[in-house]
């Protein structure tokens, strides 16, 4: 037997295989397979990952700018207070040059005058707080006292002797760093002497050319058309002006109500109490808790807890429904921002910034909402594709409407002629 055997073909492939074609017709040809689907991504799906990317993006250029935020400190820094005091006095430089006066010599008397105010804020503070500072150790320390003892009649043993044993550990420990400490602090005084020579020379360069300078940045600030390049910085210094001048009045009118609170319930100090409470009072949300506190802890070593009771009264009601009215005067035009909003930017400023970002977030939060404001109102955020889809109409054959330039019928686009020119400067 041959071990070379003919190949059986299997049943059913006979039965499978199509029948012969008759003699003369055309050969019969088998379809093709038709081609696999291909896999096609949701656009909800697509739409995430998107999204998902460019919050990664927005996450990574926030650390970058912290990070050369810190890097820079030490220009940062007066570059900032010099933007704000510029936007603050801005408008009395205008009016000396309006009555004949140069523009430099009012920029060089403005920055004397911000000079002379800061100087006499900082004496003020001192002066009323270190003067006494013997009479608020002594308050603060029978305000500890008090503390103590109602801790110890409520079963929470305090130990005097091992609190002040570990304080002297802390301070012998300390004391060993001395040397350091000392050139820590000459180094720091150097650079704060350095901050603030760069920042009244910033300051006078807004003061002098603040409107050139404007103009100059909104031409450079593609594809931000230039008058809404202008106005974003022009609203931006109404917002830090507005800012300050409306934390300045809520400052002096808590430090006020703080200040004859105290007097009337025979508080002393409360002079003190009332520049502590004013000068606070920059730092929103936070600043209130610090300056309250301060006053009611000098009241519970003056006169205990009754005295201290009244006086958190008293501060409640200044940061409370009092503060709420004046806020609607002082900051109401100006930024117009829920006080939880001013809440959160408050505390993420300080988290990520510092006291500085404390003190600015909520002026800078509300930039950020104009700026998306003003690009939303010029049609950058806009997609014509999209938009001509939604609306079932075929785009102009020369572009879209979202370049006129493009537009064979010559119909301007949203941002000619909808803007108002910024005034020429001289």
């Amino acid at each position: 037997m041959s071990s070379f055997r003919k190949h059986e073909r299997p049943a059913d492939a006979d039965a499978d295989a199509a029948p012969p074609a008759p003699p003369g017709a055309a050969p019969v040809t088998t379809a093709a397979p038709a081609p696999r689907r291909p896999y096609v991504v949701a656009p909800w799906l697509r739409q995430f990952g998107l999204t998902a990317w460019l919050l990664i993006g927005i996450g990574v250029v926030l650390v970058v700018v912290v990070e050369v935020v810190g890097a820079l400190t030490t220009i940062f820094v007066p570059a900032l207070f010099a933007a704000l005091l510029g936007a603050t006095f801005l408008p009395l430089a205008d009016r000396l040059e309006r009555w004949g006066m140069k523009r430099w010599l009012a920029a060089l008397l403005v920055m004397l005058l911000v000079v002379l105010i800061a100087v006499a804020i900082t004496a003020i503070v001192v002066i009323g707080v270190f003067n006494q500072f013997p009479t608020v150790a002594k308050n603060l320390d029978a305000a500890s006292q008090s503390i103590a003892n109602w801790l110890n009649t409520h079963n929470v043993n305090i130990d005097r002797a091992q609190i002040t044993s570990d304080l002297r550990k802390v301070g012998s420990s300390l004391s060993k760093g001395a040397v350091g400490a000392v050139v820590q602090g000459i180094q720091m005084a150097a650079l704060a002497v350095f901050g603030i020579f760069i920042g009244l020379n910033i300051l006078v360069y807004f003061l002098a050319d603040g409107r050139g300078l404007s103009h100059w940045v909104s031409f450079h600030m593609p594809p931000v058309p230039q008058p809404v390049a202008y106005r974003i910085l022009a609203n931006s210094a109404g917002f830090l002006r507005g800012y300050i001048w409306g934390s300045t009045i809520i400052g002096l009118f808590n430090g006020g109500v703080m200040f004859l609170g105290a007097l009337v319930l025979g508080v002393p100090l409360a002079a003190t109490i009332g520049i502590v409470g004013w000068f606070t009072n920059y730092v929103p949300m936070f600043g209130a808790i610090v300056g309250g506190a301060f006053a009611v802890l000098i009241a519970l070593g003056s006169g205990g807890l009754p005295k201290a009771l009244a006086m958190l009264v008293v501060v409640i009601i200044s940061n409370g429904t009092l503060q709420t009215v004046v806020s609607q005067f002082a900051l109401g035009a100006a930024l117009k921002l829920h006080p939880l909003a001013v809440l959160v930017a408050t505390t993420v400023g300080a988290i990520l910034f510092g006291a500085i970002g404390g003190v600015v977030a909520a002026p800078f939060l509300k930039i950020v909402m104009d700026v998306s404001h003003q690009l939303r109102g010029a049609g950058l955020f806009d997609d014509p594709e999209a938009a001509v889809a939604m609306s079932g109409a075929s785009p102009p054959e020369g572009g879209s409407r979202g370049d006129p330039r493009g537009d064979p019928r010559g119909d301007p686009g949203p941002l000619d002629g909808a803007i108002e020119r910024p005034p020429t400067v001289a």
